[in-house]
């Protein structure tokens, strides 16, 4: 420093201590200074920030460069809440000036309230290849995990420094992984070298656990190869580790020549044996293999031309011969027997596609039997049908099925009558549409599970019993089943067949053989019956004399027994019913047993089972009657049934008569039954037509809680009321 400039300073300093120790004559205070400020702003002269302390004020652009000052203090990367602290500013001042900051400075970012610069930016880059370099790739990932920075952000900036700070490459079909050229061409060599010693179909998870390659890597590096030709081979599944599999093009090669080997010696092709080739997809392989060929799919197989062709021939022979053939044997031991029946089928459809003339059935999945072989076995049993039935009927058994015939149809009328009240009142679980379902009996099959054209199934019940004659009495059968068998069996074209095919014979012919003999049966039966006509007419003629005898004789016995006393009347009677009435009822009934084909000994004593019959009736009206008295709540009706229970017991007869005629009844049994008895029946009766004429509710109330409490009294002498003379006029 010059002297003048040494002098110069000294002038200002002394200039400066008069300023000090000078008095002011003009001085504004802290409050109309911030006024003054306040009020600048409002009128947009003046544009300044409040610090946080109240002590100073900021312009824009000094908080501008002392927030970029305080960003190069920092490295390059400031967060905002660190500058509020720092600069003493309101946050929200400062987040402004920050974006305005990253709008108008291109080295400046902003990101997730934080200030970055493009120095900052190129130092993690380096960062970043140093790493790179030394671990041979990285992704996206890990360096936001590491700078705790957004993924789209931090690819932007990988992207825009690859090939100048970081020297390296994106994945294809990952942009997010990052690769050095010699990480890629060292994996490539590796994934070559792997996938060429391979000779066998093996997973692609097992290469990579066992060499340790990255999964995207790995798929882009192996297509790449496969598609170059460098590898021969192909992937398999896909890009998902659990599916993916190579295969080698020698194993391929390998493969396809003995699929196509086998299918050329032998016609067929078993799903089974490709999958122990590793071909987990055999039908679809088959497919692709064989596109232009005539191959059919059955189950578990692939079957030929040839093959179908030497079925086809069989069952020609078969046919063309009238005879029968087996499928089975001439097919691999690897087929099943539903395998077989499939084919059968196919075969049997290709002849009608071509209209062919000859049918066939087909019995025990396999076995193909023409159409005129089944006529002339049937032909052949039908022939012994004549001389069958005309046995059946001269030894009665036929006669037996009509009577069990007749006593059968009554009983399934009234079941039916039972199904169709049971439907209709809902009670068989379904309301008004209940029904009672007809099921199928469920054959047995042959060798397999299908029984093929000519299977039988079992009748419904109502068909069986129409042939078996109802339950009392089974059907007069053609030949039993055991029979029938031997009688296939003695055939002379069937002695060879196997015995699953006379059994599947039996069960298709045994049915329909059975009805028709019932039809010859019941004609040489109608022949015989036709014959015996005229005497059946002379016997109904002679049982109308009789009879018209036997009543003039028992009307005027009945005129004569009225002179006499009462009680003698009453043993007349008894015995005029011991005698000429039972020979009427005998006469009657052995008549209609005789013309409806019941066997009835002509000296049988059949009258007491007759008035049997009649007390069975009165019994089960009696019960009844108990039976609705019991589940009875509606007072008039339980008086009416009371009554015509007591009248029953009382009488022993039966009485219909409606609620009318109630007092009439009781009228009656007021003479029958003790006093105490009637005078519960007589209280009831009072009640109910009280209740019945009552309208006023209130009283009605009272009416009905006595005739609620007097319903058991009334209930119970109609149940446990016995008198002897009653049981007396019961027996007579």
């Amino acid at each position: 420093m010059s002297s003048a400039d040494w002098e110069e300073v000294k002038r200002l300093a002394a200039d400066l201590q008069r300023a000090q120790f000078a008095s002011t004559l003009q001085k504004l205070s802290e409050r109309n200074f911030v006024e003054i400020i306040n009020k600048l702003g409002e009128l947009g002269l003046l544009d300044v920030y409040h610090t946080n302390d109240g002590k100073e004020y900021i312009t824009p652009a000094q908080l501008s460069r002392e927030i970029q000052d305080e960003v190069f203090l920092h490295g390059g990367r400031v967060n905002l809440v660190d500058l509020v602290d720092t600069l003493c500013v309101d946050h929200s001042v400062i987040e402004k000036r920050a974006s305005v900051l990253a709008h108008s400075d291109s080295s400046l970012c902003f990101v997730l309230g934080q200030l970055i610069s493009k120095d900052y930016l190129d130092s993690i880059a380096e960062e970043i290849n140093e790493k790179l370099q030394q671990e041979g790739s990285t992704t996206i990932a890990e360096l936001v995990k590491h700078y705790e920075l957004p993924g789209d952000f931090m690819l932007e900036v990988i992207v825009e420094r690859l090939g100048t700070i970081i020297q390296g490459q994106q994945d294809t079909n990952d942009p997010t992984v990052i690769f050095t050229d010699a990480f890629v061409a060292r994996h490539r060599a590796h994934i070559r070298g792997v996938l060429s010693a391979i000779t066998r179909p093996t997973q692609v998870s097992a290469i990579l656990a066992q060499h340790g390659f990255q999964q995207r890597l790995f798929f882009s590096m192996a297509e790449k190869l496969i598609l170059s030709g460098r590898v021969p081979g192909i992937l398999s599944g896909g890009r998902q580790v659990h599916r993916a599999m190579y295969i080698p093009s020698i194993y391929s090669r390998t493969q396809n020549e003995w699929v196509d080997n086998f299918l050329k010696q032998n016609g067929y092709l078993d799903f089974e044996a490709l999958r122990r080739l590793d071909i987990s997809d055999p039908e679809s392989h088959i497919r692709r293999r064989f596109k232009d060929e005539d191959l059919t799919f059955v189950g578990n197989v692939c079957v030929g031309p040839s093959l179908i062709d030497q079925i086809d021939a069989a069952i020609d022979d078969a046919l063309v011969s009238s005879s029968w053939v087996d499928i089975y044997p001439l097919l691999p031991t690897v087929f099943s027997p539903d395998v077989g029946h499939q084919l059968v089928d196919i075969a049997l459809k290709r002849r009608q596609d071509k209209k062919s003339t000859a049918y066939a059935k087909v019995f025990a999945d396999t076995i193909v039997v023409s159409d005129q072989l089944l006529t002339k076995l049937s032909n052949h049993l039908q022939q012994m049908m004549p001389k069958k039935a005309k046995e059946v009927v001269e030894k009665g058994a036929f006669k037996k099925q009509v009577v069990s015939g007749l006593v059968s149809e009554y009983y399934c009328k009234n079941k039916k009558e039972d199904r169709r009240k049971k439907a209709a009142s809902g009670k068989s679980g379904g309301g008004t549409q209940g029904r009672e379902t007809k099921t199928k009996a469920t054959k047995n099959k042959g060798r397999g599970k299908k029984g093929g054209g000519g299977a039988h199934e079992s009748d419904s019940d109502d068909d069986r019993q129409k042939s078996t004659g109802g339950g009392e009495s089974p059907a007069v059968e053609f030949l039993s089943v055991d029979d029938m068998q031997t009688e296939i069996t003695n055939f002379s074209e069937l002695v060879d067949c196997p015995e699953e095919l006379v059994e599947e014979l039996t069960n298709h012919l045994h049915n329909p053989l059975t009805r028709q003999f019932q039809e010859i049966a019941k004609s040489v039966f109608m022949a015989t019956v036709a014959v015996g006509g005229d005497a059946r007419r002379k016997t109904h003629q002679q049982l109308q004399d009789k009879v018209s005898a036997l009543l003039t004789t028992i009307k005027l016995s009945e005129k004569s027994i009225k002179v006499f006393d009462d009680e003698k009347q009453m043993q007349l009677k008894k015995h005029l019913l011991k005698t000429q009435c039972t020979e009427l009822v005998n006469e009657l009934v052995l008549y209609l047993a005789d013309d409806s084909l019941i066997d009835i000994a002509e000296n049988k004593d059949i009258t007491p089972e007759t008035f049997f019959m009649l007390r069975q009736v009165l019994v089960s009206h009696r019960a009844a009657l108990l039976e609705q008295l019991e589940g009875s709540l509606d007072p008039p009706l339980t008086l009416h049934l009371a009554c015509l229970v007591l009248f029953q017991t009382v009488t022993g007869n039966m009485l219909h008569a409606s609620g009318k005629f109630v007092p009439h009844i009781l009228a009656y049994l007021k003479t029958q039954i003790s006093a105490d008895k009637f005078s519960i029946l007589h209280d009831y009766q009072d009640l109910v037509i009280k209740s019945l004429m009552n309208k006023n509710e209130e009283d009605d109330g009272g009416v009905k809680l006595q005739l609620e409490a007097l319903s058991p009294s009334v209930k119970e002498v109609a149940v446990t009321f016995k008198k002897a003379a009653a049981s007396d006029n019961t027996e007579e």
